[in-house]
């Protein structure tokens, strides 16, 4: 009976180490998840917050492009108002990695119509936008201050077209 048990038993660890093993395994190999290249990017700086944009993958990426939209929300009248403020991609040392950083001081121009008998109301001001590669194997991360949020658009190409020459 005990040549039985420990056959048993080693049956049943060997099953488990195994198991093991093996969940542990498919853990680390998907080496497309982009989230586990975040670990990478530094925390956000005092008075800054770090944003992050995970991307769905498609099949052909290089047909698409991604739109950052850095901005705030302003109390603003009824002319087109822009926040003045610049985005710059800088290098991740030792990773071959980009990010991005926006700053502004919180200034805003605008067109100068009268606004008769309107108030003023809550609205997203941008600044300049950036078109950026779109890579669903890579999180883009943008660094902005506190108050300011990070918007984005998925621009895709239409089809190839030609052009008549004159």
């Amino acid at each position: 009976m005990k040549l039985v048990t420990k056959i048993l038993v080693v049956a049943v660890l060997g099953s488990l180490i195994m198991s093991f093993g093996k969940h542990s395994k498919d853990q680390i190999i998907d080496e497309n998840d982009p989230k586990k290249e975040l670990s990478h990017f530094p925390a956000a700086k005092e008075g800054m917050v770090r944003y992050v944009i995970f991307l769905d993958k498609k099949s052909n990426e290089d047909l698409y492009k991604v739109e950052l939209i850095p901005g705030k929300v302003m109390n603003v009248d009824c002319n087109i108002h822009r926040l003045i403020g610049k985005t710059e991609e800088k290098d991740l040392e030792g990773w071959g990695y980009t990010y991005f950083e926006f700053s502004s001081e919180g200034n805003a121009i605008s067109t100068r119509k009268g606004c008769p008998n309107q108030t003023n109301t809550n609205k997203f001001i941008s600044s300049e936008s950036m078109m950026v590669r779109y890579n669903s194997k890579l999180p883009i991360v943008v660094y902005a201050p506190k108050g300011y949020e990070i918007k984005y658009k998925i621009w895709e190409a239409g089809k190839l077209k030609n052009s008549s020459a004159n």
